[in-house]
């Protein structure tokens, strides 16, 4: 939409009113102005260029008019079953709702969360109970949870943060947790190293054991035992604390932390003994949330990009709400091995 300034010069006015008059300001057809508003597929360029103008113009969709003419509310539903003292807390968690809400936001779209505090079966209940949801992203981190198998046998579209790659129709977005516990056992094992024990996270999670089967492949292919080797923990610094300690009973010169919270639970432990890191132990975790590059020595860990995880998530969950038919959107994100000096000493390998 234009107006004549009183020079004769035109300019854009700073609000859009209708698609009309964004598709006239764009160069490009309404309906393709309504496909990037709405999460749909479009070039590229074409995204960027509507978005540009869709931030220049302030234009906002009325939300009536959007539910009757997409049968959509611009709400999504987001479910971490995880007890609110113990998510917010988290880095991992926090930094993936942080992506998560970043690119709602960016899209126009609203959120309700739901966290722990019922039971699972309740929180499915209260989930497909809200009729104006457009779909759900919900962490999938154990095997087998009644909220996700619930949801994906329902008809409302979701996305999983984790996987469920026996089932063809899930759509997820996550990492290859086995080859990146693989590739940080086998550094471990490079250095020298022949016992090298691992601190599991909570078993029977997705995370979890695949870290554990990751780790399991790179000892057999090195020809070492790992039999007395494992320990179970649960993601948390005082299970590295406790785990730490019967590895160092059986000899442990290296430990593989299933996550950086019990790698630094492990490393307490670990000078405790009046060992050192890494001359006497070598120590690894997994994740490089923000303290690990600041733990005395540096830690040794796999990089995940938790917050444009979420991201992906939530742009993976609006692509299927805009194109319902295309197929299952399985997305595998870049993990990275960040060699410090928990491992090598000296000076870290960014």
């Amino acid at each position: 939409m234009v107006e004549k300034a009183s020079d004769g010069a035109q300019h854009e006015l700073k609000v859009a009113r209708t698609l009309d008059d964004l598709a006239a300001l764009t160069g490009v057809s309404r309906a393709t102005v309504s496909r990037v508003i709405n999460g749909g597929s479009a070039a590229e360029a074409t995204r960027r260029r509507v978005q540009e103008v869709l931030a220049r113009t302030s234009y906002r969709p009325n939300a009536a008019a959007r539910k009757l003419a997409s049968g959509r509310s611009g709400v999504v539903g987001v479910v971490v079953h995880v007890d609110p003292h113990l998510l917010f807390p988290d880095p991992y968690f926090s930094q993936l709702l942080q992506g998560i809400t970043d690119h709602l936001a960016e899209q126009g779209a609203g959120m309700m969360l739901w966290l722990g505090n019922r039971t699972k079966e309740q929180t499915l209940d209260h989930v497909l109970g809200m009729s104006f949801l457009d779909g759900v992203i919900i962490s999938a981190h154990t095997l087998e949870d009644p909220v996700v198998d619930g949801l994906l046998s329902s008809d409302l579209p979701t996305v999983l943060i984790g996987h469920r790659r026996a089932d063809r129709t899930a759509s997820y977005v996550d990492i290859d947790n086995e080859q990146a516990a693989d590739a940080i056992t086998t550094h471990l094992i490079s250095i020298g190293r022949t016992r090298v024990g691992h601190i599991t996270g909570s078993r029977g999670t997705v995370a979890g054991e695949d870290r554990v089967t990751g780790y399991q492949r790179a000892m057999h292919r090195a020809g070492l035992r790992f039999d007395r080797l494992m320990v179970d923990g649960d993601f948390t610094r005082e299970s590295g604390v406790t785990s730490a300690a019967e590895l160092l009973e059986r000899g442990a010169d290296a430990i593989f932390c299933a996550n950086d919270a019990s790698a630094a639970g492990a490393l307490e432990t670990i000078r405790a003994s009046g060992l050192r890191v890494p001359e006497d132990v070598a120590l690894a975790g997994f994740d490089d949330v923000d303290f690990a590059v600041h733990l005395d020595p540096p830690l040794t860990t796999v990089r995940q990009a938790l917050r444009q995880h979420g991201m992906e998530a939530a742009r993976a969950l609006l692509q299927l709400l805009g194109d319902p038919g295309h197929a299952p959107r399985r997305v595998l994100m870049p993990t990275e091995l960040v060699i410090r000096q928990s491992s090598v000493g000296g000076v870290p390998h960014e």
